[in-house]
C-alpha cells in the first residue's frame, strides 16, 4: 500500500514539473489532452476535476480562463467535505495548476485573502489524510496567493496564511517544509511595510523561544564521533532543529530588534563540541554577518568569537568542515568589529589568532586554509604604519616600548606563535613558517623588538637542522622576511657572525646565504666599515688555521661575506654619502680580488638599472638584467623603489664617480688579455649609459692609443718565414693575445654605442670596419655584435652608412658560430626593413641582395643560421607591420612581393627557399594568403613542377598555412588546396603521400569530413576514404604509443606550440633529401658573385605585380619570367 502511495505521491509531482499554457488555451483541455489515456487514479481524479470546473464555467456562461476556473475552484474547496479526501487533492493539484496562470489582478485582494482562508482549512484540519502531493500543492497555492495578489500592507489580511506557512515550514516532511520554507522566504522578500515586518518578525521570534528549552537541549547534546546527526534528533525535537532552518532563510528581511534577538539566542545556542545543531547555527551565524547591519551584530561580538574560538579550540573532536566555517566566521566577525569599532577587533585578534594557529598543525586541507585565513587577519590588522605611529623606536627594550591597541595586538599575536613554535618537535611545518615569516614581515622595523624571541628560536632551528635544506627552507624564508622587515645591521645585532680565533670557527655562518638573497634598501657603509672587515679578519685567520683543517672554511665564509657586495648595492639608502667610498673598494676588488668580478659586475648593473627605471614598485623588480647570475642576484622586494627625486640624485652621484671606475675597468679587462665576460660588458655598458659621450669617447681613445687594432693588424702578416718552429710558436701566440685584445675593444666599444653621439658613433664604426678588413672570418663576432647595436640604437647611421654597410656585410659569408650569425642577421633585419621603407630606388634594390642573403641562408644545412634568418625575416615583417610612415598599409604586400618574385627564378634551389620564406611569414600571419589570392595560385603552380626540392617546399608551405589558417577562413581555400596537392597522394617517393595525408587529416580535424568531402575531386575520394578509415581507427586506439604519434602528427595543427622555424622546417635543408642538392654549396653553384664580392639573387622584377595568376601546366610556369631580368640584377642559379 505505501509502495502504491508513493507512485501516486510521484505521479502528482509530475504536474509541477510540467508547464502549462496560458491564455486562451483551456486548462481542462490540457489536462484531458495529457492525461485522458492514463490509468492512475490522481490523474483521473484530476481530470474530473477539470471537466467539472468546465461544466461549472459552461452553465454560467464563463470563458475557459484561469481566473474564472480558480473562482470555481475554490468555491468548490470551499463546499467540499472532508469525508472525500480524494476530491480535495484533485481540487489543490488543479489550483495550483491554474494559480501560477492566473495575470497580475486578476484575484483581487480581499478574493485572494478569502482563498488564502479556504485553503488553510482543508490542509489544517485534514492533513493527515492527504498526501504529501496534495499538501504541497495546497502550500505552494498559499504562498502564490499571498506573495501575488493579496495586500502585503494589511497584516490581518495575510496573517492566517503567514501561520500556515510557518507551520508547514517545520513539517516533519521534506517535500512539504522545503516548499513552505521557500513560500516564506518569498514573502519576507515582497514585505515593504516596517509594521507588517515587525509582525511577521514577531511571530517567527515567538516560533524560536517557544522551541527554545528543546533547542538548548539539543545545543547541549554531543555527536560521537562517526554517528550520523540525524540519528539523534527524534521526531518530537526534529521540529526545533527545522525552526533554525527556517531562520536561516528569513533572517536577512527580519525587523533589527528581532534580528538582533535571534542572534543573541544563537550565541547561546552555539557550544564548544559539535551537536545536531550546529551546522544549522553556523549557518544562520553566517548568513546575520552577511545580510544584517553592524548595530545588530556588534554588540553580541565578543560572546559570539569567544564560542566559535571554543569551538575552533577543540578542533580535533569536532568535524573538519564545521572547523573551517568557524574559521571563516571568526574572520568575518573581526571585520564586522573592525567596522565599527577597531580597538574591539585589536583586542580580539590575538584569542582569534590563537585558536586558528592551532589548526596549523591539522591536515593538509585544513592547515593550508586556516593559513589563508590568518594571512588575511595578519595582512588587514596588523600594519606597519599603525606601529611605528604608536611605538617608540628609540628604546630596544621590549618591555619600555610604549604604544596603544596596535602594539599590544603585535605583541600578544607574537607571543601566540612564539608558543606554537615552542610547541613543535623539531622544524614545524610549513604553514606555519609561512604565517610567521607573513608576520615578521608586517612588524617591520618593529619586529626586532616584538618578534625577537620567534627570530631566536628560528636561528635555534637553523642550527639544528640537518643538511636537508628542503626541510629548513621555510625557516630561512623567516628570517629572510626578517632581513626585510629589519635591515641587516639590527638582525645581525640579534644573531651576529662572530669570528672565533681561538676555536678557528664562525657562528651564524648559515645566515649568509639568507642575506644575500633578501638584503634590500640596505646601507652601503654598514658594508664597507663592518662586512668587508669582518670578511678580511676571516680570510687572515684563515690563513693562520691551515694546519687545523678550519682555514678552507673560514677563507669560504670570508669570500661570501665579500659577495654579499650586489645585495647591499640593492637600493641602497646612502648611495649620494657612499658611492665615492664604493668605488675605492670596487677598484680594489677588480684589481687584485678576480673572485669578486662577477659580485662587482651585478653591483654596477643594479645600481645604474635601478635608478634608471620609473619609479613604480610593480616593474621595478621584473626587469632585472638577464645576465645577472641568480646565485649573485639577491631577492627583491617589489615594494622597494626609489622616488623620482632619489633617482635622479643618485643618478648623477653615478655619472660623478663612474668615469674613474669604468677607466678602471677598462685597463684591468684590456690588460689581461682575456675574453670580456657576459656580466662585465653589461656592466661597463651600464656606467657608460650615466656618462657623457665626450667622456666616453675620451676613454676609448686612450685605449686606442695603449693599443691600435689596425696597426697591430697590419703587422699579423709580416711574420719571418725563416724563424725557427719556437719563433713560430711565440708569434702565434701572439697573434692569438692580439685577436683577444682586438676582440676587448670591440666588447668595450660595443658597451659605448647607448647614448653616444655621432663622432664616437663614427669612432667606434671604423674600428668595425677595420676588424672586417683586417680579421679572420673566425674572429667578427665583436665586430658584428657592435654594429648590429649601431644600427639598432641610432636609426640616423643607417640611413648615412646603408649602402657601405651592405656590402661590408654581404662580403663575408655567414660566420659559423650562433652568436655571430644572430648579430650578422639582426643588422639584415633593420638594413632591410630600412631599404623597403626607403623611397629611393637605389636602397630598394639594396634590400634585394638582403632578402637574396636571408632566402638561400634558409636553405642553410646549419640549424642555427636558419634560425637567424628565420628570425630576421619575421622581425623585418612585424617592423613593416608596425611603421607609422604614411605608406604603412603598402610596406608587407611590398615584401610579399619581393619574395614572390623568386618564384618566377631559374634555380630549383631558389625557387623552393623564396616558399621556405613565405611559409616563414604565413606562420606569422595566415592573412596574407587571404588578402593575396594570387600569391596562393602562385605558390600552388609550382607543384606541376619536375622538381622534387620545390614540390617538398611547396607542400610545407601548405601544411604551414593549414595549421595556422582560421577554421572559416580554410573553408574557403579547401576546394583549390586539396585539387592541387591531392595528385601527390599517389606518390609515395620522398614521403609526398604522408605529406599530403597529414595535411588533409588537419584540413579534417578543422573544417570537418564533411566540407573535406564536398572538397574532394571524385578521382581522389578512395584516398579520403583511406584517410578517415585511418582516423577512426586511432581514435578507438588506446595504446600509449599510437597516442603519441598522433600527438606528433597533431601538433601540426597547434601553432602555438610549434614556432614559426619549426612550421618552416619541411621547407629548409634537412627535408631536401633528393641527390641533386645533397652536396650543394652556395659559394660554388647556387650564386655568383660581382666584381666587388657582392651575392647575388634572382632577377629583381621590372613589373611589381609578381602574384599574378598563372595557369597552372605542366611547365615550370615561367610566364612574366621576362618582365623579370633588369639588368641591375644578375641571375641566381
Amino acid at each position: 500500500m505505501a509502495a502504491v502511495e508513493a507512485e501516486h505521491q510521484n505521479r502528482a509531482d509530475e504536474n509541477d514539473e510540467i508547464s502549462f499554457k496560458d491564455g486562451d488555451s483551456d486548462i481542462c483541455q490540457q489536462l484531458m489532452d495529457r492525461y485522458a489515456k492514463s490509468s492512475a487514479s490522481q490523474h483521473r481524479h484530476l481530470v474530473a476535476t477539470a471537466a467539472a470546473m468546465r461544466s461549472i464555467l459552461t452553465s454560467e456562461s464563463l470563458p475557459p480562463s484561469p481566473s474564472p476556473y480558480f473562482a470555481a475552484a475554490i468555491s468548490s474547496l470551499d463546499s467540499s467535505t472532508a469525508d472525500d479526501p480524494m476530491a480535495v487533492s484533485a481540487l489543490l493539484t488543479f489550483l495550483s495548476i491554474v494559480v501560477p496562470l492566473v495575470p497580475d489582478g486578476g484575484i483581487s485582494a480581499a478574493m485572494a485573502g478569502e482563498a488564502v482562508g479556504v485553503l488553510v482549512k482543508p490542509i489544517d484540519e485534514e492533513g493527515e489524510k492527504l498526501g504529501v502531493a496534495s499538501l504541497r500543492a495546497g502550500v505552494k497555492c498559499i504562498g502564490t496567493l499571498l506573495v501575488g495578489f493579496c495586500d502585503l500592507d494589511d497584516w490581518e489580511s495575510i496573517r492566517i496564511g503567514f501561520g500556515s506557512l510557518l507551520k508547514f515550514s517545520i513539517d516533519k516532511r521534506p517535500k512539504v517544509r522545503r516548499c513552505a520554507q521557500e513560500c516564506l522566504e518569498k514573502l519576507f522578500g515582497s514585505l515593504r511595510s516596517s509594521s507588517v515586518i515587525k509582525e511577521a518578525s514577531d511571530t517567527l521570534y515567538a516560533l524560536l523561544k517557544e522551541h527554545e528549552l528543546v533547542l538548548s537541549e539539543l545545543s547541549s547534546k554531543k555527536i560521537v564521533e562517526g554517528s550520523k546527526v540525524e540519528s539523534a534528533l527524534k521526531s518530537e525535537n526534529a521540529e526545533a532543529a527545522h525552526v533554525l532552518n527556517v531562520l536561516s532563510a528569513t533572517v536577512p528581511f527580519l525587523s533589527a530588534e528581532v534580528s538582533s534577538c535571534v542572534f543573541s539566542e544563537l550565541c547561546k545556542l552555539m557550544g564548544s563540541q559539535f551537536s545536531p545543531l550546529t551546522r544549522q547555527i553556523l549557518k544562520a551565524i553566517d548568513t546575520i554577518f552577511k545580510s544584517s547591519e553592524d548595530t545588530v551584530v556588534v554588540p553580541e561580538i565578543e560572546g559570539v568569537i569567544t564560542s566559535l574560538t571554543s569551538y575552533v579550540s577543540l578542533h580535533e573532536k569536532n568535524p573538519a568542515d564545521t572547523v573551517l566555517h568557524v574559521s571563516t566566521l571568526l574572520k568575518s566577525a573581526l571585520e564586522k568589529a573592525n567596522l565599527v569599532e577597531s580597538t574591539l577587533c585589536l583586542r580580539q585578534l590575538p584569542l582569534v589568532c590563537g585558536s586558528l594557529a592551532g589548526l596549523l598543525t591539522s591536515e593538509e586541507d585544513v592547515a593550508s586554509q586556516a593559513s589563508v585565513i590568518l594571512k588575511d587577519l595578519i595582512s588587514s590588522y596588523i600594519d606597519t604604519n599603525n606601529l611605528l605611529a604608536e611605538g617608540s623606536l628609540s628604546s630596544e627594550d621590549e618591555d619600555n616600548l610604549t604604544g596603544g591597541d596596535n602594539i599590544n595586538a603585535a605583541r600578544s599575536v607574537c607571543t601566540v606563535f612564539e608558543s606554537t613554535l615552542n610547541s613543535c618537535d623539531g622544524i614545524p611545518k610549513e604553514h606555519i613558517l609561512k604565517v610567521t615569516a607573513l608576520l615578521i614581515e608586517k612588524l617591520g622595523d618593529l619586529s626586532y623588538i616584538l618578534a625577537k624571541d620567534i627570530i631566536l628560536k628560528l636561528a635555534d632551528m637553523m642550527e639544528n637542522a640537518t643538511e636537508d635544506t628542503a626541510s629548513s627552507q621555510y625557516v630561512q624564508q623567516c628570517i629572510g622576511a626578517a632581513v626585510v622587515a629589519m635591515g641587516p645591521v639590527k638582525l645581525l645585532t640579534l644573531l651576529p657572525i662572530t669570528l672565533h680565533a681561538e676555536s678557528h670557527s664562525c657562528t651564524n655562518a648559515w645566515l649568509i646565504p639568507i642575506l644575500r638573497r633578501h638584503i634590500v634598501g640596505a646601507s652601503l657603509e654598514y658594508y664597507v666599515d663592518y662586512i668587508v672587515p669582518l670578511a678580511n679578519s676571516l680570510m687572515l685567520t684563515s690563513k693562520e688555521a691551515k694546519k687545523s683543517g678550519h682555514g678552507k672554511k673560514l677563507r669560504a665564509c670570508g669570500h661570501e661575506l665579500l659577495r654579499l657586495l650586489p645585495a647591499f648595492c640593492n637600493y641602497p639608502i646612502d648611495l649620494p654619502k657612499q658611492f665615492g667610498s664604493l668605488v675605492k673598494l670596487m677598484v680594489k676588488f677588480i684589481k687584485k680580488k678576480s673572485f669578486m668580478h662577477e659580485a662587482v659586475a651585478v653591483s654596477l648593473q643594479m645600481l645604474v638599472n635601478q635608478n634608471k627605471r620609473k619609479p613604480k614598485p610593480s616593474t621595478d623588480m621584473d626587469e632585472e638584467d638577464t645576465n645577472i647570475s641568480e646565485d649573485a642576484k639577491p631577492e627583491v622586494d617589489s615594494r622597494f623603489h626609489y622616488s623620482k627625486k632619489a633617482s635622479v640624485k643618485n643618478m648623477k652621484t653615478l655619472a660623478s664617480s663612474s668615469a674613474e671606475l669604468l677607466q678602471t675597468l677598462v685597463d684591468v679587462l684590456t690588460a689581461s688579455g682575456t675574453q670580456i665576460s657576459a656580466d662585465f660588458k653589461a656592466a661597463i655598458g651600464c656606467l657608460a649609459s650615466t656618462l657623457d659621450s665626450s667622456v666616453k669617447k675620451k676613454i676609448l681613445i686612450s685605449l686606442l692609443n695603449k693599443f691600435d687594432p689596425a696597426g697591430e693588424s697590419e703587422n699579423e702578416g709580416q711574420v719571418d718565414q725563416s724563424n725557427d718552429s719556437i719563433d713560430e710558436e711565440k708569434d702565434n701566440r701572439s697573434a692569438t693575445k692580439t685577436q683577444l685584445k682586438r676582440s676587448a675593444v670591440l666588447d668595450l666599444a660595443s658597451s659605448f654605442v647607448e647614448g653616444a653621439k655621432e663622432d664616437l658613433i663614427e669612432l667606434i664604426y671604423n674600428l668595425v670596419r677595420q676588424s672586417f678588413q683586417a680579421t679572420d672570418e673566425a674572429d667578427l663576432r665583436g665586430a658584428y655584435n657592435t654594429l648590429s647595436r649601431i644600427l639598432e640604437e641610432h636609426g640616423w647611421f643607417c640611413s648615412s652608412h646603408f649602402a657601405e654597410v651592405i656590402e661590408m656585410l654581404l662580403s663575408h659569408k655567414t660566420p659559423d658560430d650562433e652568436a655571430s650569425s644572430k648579430s650578422r642577421f639582426a643588422c639584415f633585419h633593420v638594413l632591410m626593413a630600412h631599404g623597403i621603407q626607403s623611397s629611393s630606388e637605389e636602397e630598394n634594390e639594396k634590400a634585394f641582395l638582403i632578402l637574396n642573403e636571408m632566402i638561400l641562408t634558409l636553405k642553410d644545412g646549419k640549424e642555427e643560421h636558419r634560425k637567424a634568418a628565420c628570425d630576421a625575416l619575421v622581425m623585418v615583417y612585424t617592423t613593416l607591420k608596425n611603421s607609422s610612415s604614411m605608406n604603412s598599409d603598402e610596406l608587407c604586400p611590398k615584401l610579399i612581393n619581393m619574395i614572390s618574385g623568386y618564384i618566377s627564378g631559374t634555380s630549383p634551389h631558389i625557387r623552393s627557399g623564396a616558399v621556405s620564406a613565405l611559409s616563414v611569414l604565413i606562420y606569422k600571419d595566415p592573412e596574407i594568403c587571404l588578402s593575396s589570392p594570387e600569391l596562393l595560385s602562385s605558390v600552388l603552380s609550382l607543384l606541376h613542377t619536375k622538381s622534387i626540392e620545390i614540390i617538398k617546399a611547396v607542400l610545407g608551405f601548405v601544411k604551414v598555412l593549414v595549421s595556422t589558417s582560421q577554421a572559416q577562413d580554410l573553408q574557403r581555400l579547401l576546394q583549390n588546396l586539396l585539387y592541387e596537392i591531392l595528385p601527390w597522394s599517389s606518390v609515395s617517393r620522398h614521403y609526398f603521400k604522408s605529406k599530403v595525408t597529414i595535411i588533409v587529416e588537419i584540413m579534417i580535424r578543422k573544417c570537418g569530413t564533411r566540407a573535406v568531402q564536398l572538397a574532394t575531386p571524385d578521382k581522389h575520394k578512395s584516398f579520403l576514404q583511406t584517410v578517415l578509415e585511418n582516423r577512426s581507427s586511432k581514435a578507438k586506439d588506446k595504446d600509449e604509443t599510437n597516442d603519441s604519434q598522433t600527438t606528433s602528427i597533431d601538433s601540426s595543427r597547434e601553432p602555438r606550440k610549434r614556432n614559426y622555424r619549426e612550421a618552416s622546417s619541411e621547407t629548409t635543408a634537412r627535408q631536401d633529401g633528393g641527390k641533386e642538392h645533397k652536396n650543394f654549396k652556395r659559394h660554388k653553384s647556387t650564386h655568383h658573385s660581382d666584381t666587388n664580392g657582392r651575392r647575388t639573387g634572382p632577377k629583381r622584377p621590372g613589373n611589381r605585380n609578381f602574384g599574378k595568376h598563372r595557369e597552372a601546366s605542366g611547365n615550370n610556369h615561367k610566364s612574366g619570367k621576362d618582365a623579370r631580368k633588369p639588368n641591375r640584377f644578375r641571375k641566381a642559379s
